[in-house]
């Protein structure tokens, strides 16, 4: 797309300086005008021959016929092929719309349009697939039975009451190569709060106030999508929704353009 300000001419008329692919040479001047500004009346054009009698004769202004076969068009300049050099009118001033002899078609555009295509494509990030659920009954006694677990040995901040707590064993990033822990935090929580005790509890460095930086956010262990696109939901709304259950397993990990779901190793 660099190129296309290399083609076609701007418009010499000094107020309109319009950039035109196809511009039209007038045959007085010499100079290169747009559709709209070609005439020599129009853009008043220095080298227009004026006859002695001009005012006094009441002849029709000549007509500029297009050579274009069936077509029955004029023009009241006259208009060029710059390749040919074929009068034309302005619906038949395209190469391909005359039958231009000198149209030059270029054989591998459809190729190249191919490899063009097919390099976009290859460049874009390949779609993460998300690893199937579990029945909501299935996950629900997954979770009880590691609710129990999870209460004998995991962290977090003594002071809340135990009615508050929501329990998870939690996966931290996979740079940090440190094994999942149990950790609990409040149900009245935000979820952005969560997301920033859990690094915290972890030891895990978050820099999601930071612009530029990655971003670390919770999946669910089960199939690898967040819970927390919305940081301001509380963590009790969640649950609620069955998005997650207490005793769940979720996974902390530092993401790109802030994707919305990870790959989970099967």
């Amino acid at each position: 797309m660099a190129e296309l300000p290399s083609l076609g001419q701007h418009c010499a008329l000094p107020d309109c300086n319009l950039l035109d692919f196809l511009p039209i040479t007038c045959h007085f001047c010499k100079n290169f005008y747009c559709k709209e500004h070609f005439l020599p009346e129009v853009h008043k054009c220095p080298k227009i021959p004026v006859s002695p009698s001009a005012n006094l004769s009441s002849d029709p202004p000549p007509r500029y016929e297009c050579s274009v076969q069936k077509c029955s068009k004029a023009e009241l300049a006259p208009v060029y092929c710059p390749e040919c050099s074929v009068m034309v009118c302005l619906s038949h001033r395209h190469q391909s719309d005359h039958s231009c002899s000198k149209l030059v078609i270029p054989v591998h555009s459809m190729s190249q349009t191919k490899a063009k295509v097919e390099e976009i494509i290859n460049s874009q990030p390949t779609p993460v697939k998300m690893k199937k659920l579990r029945s909501v009954k299935a996950q629900k006694t997954a979770a009880k039975v590691q609710l129990m677990k999870l209460k004998m040995k995991s962290t977090g901040d003594k002071s809340l009451p135990q009615t508050e707590r929501v329990y998870f064993l939690v996966t931290p990033p996979k740079e940090t190569g440190k094994g999942s822990v149990g950790v609990w935090v409040s149900n009245r929580w935000v979820m952005g709060r969560v997301v920033d005790s859990l690094a915290a509890s972890l030891g895990v460095k978050n820099e999601n106030n930071v612009v530029g930086k990655d971003k670390v956010k919770l999946f669910r262990a089960a199939d690898g999508k967040s819970v927390c696109e919305d940081m301001s939901e509380v963590l009790e709304g969640v649950v609620t929704k069955e998005d997650l259950f207490n005793g769940d397993s979720v996974i902390l990990e530092y993401v790109k353009d802030n994707a919305a779901v990870i790959e989970i190793e099967s």
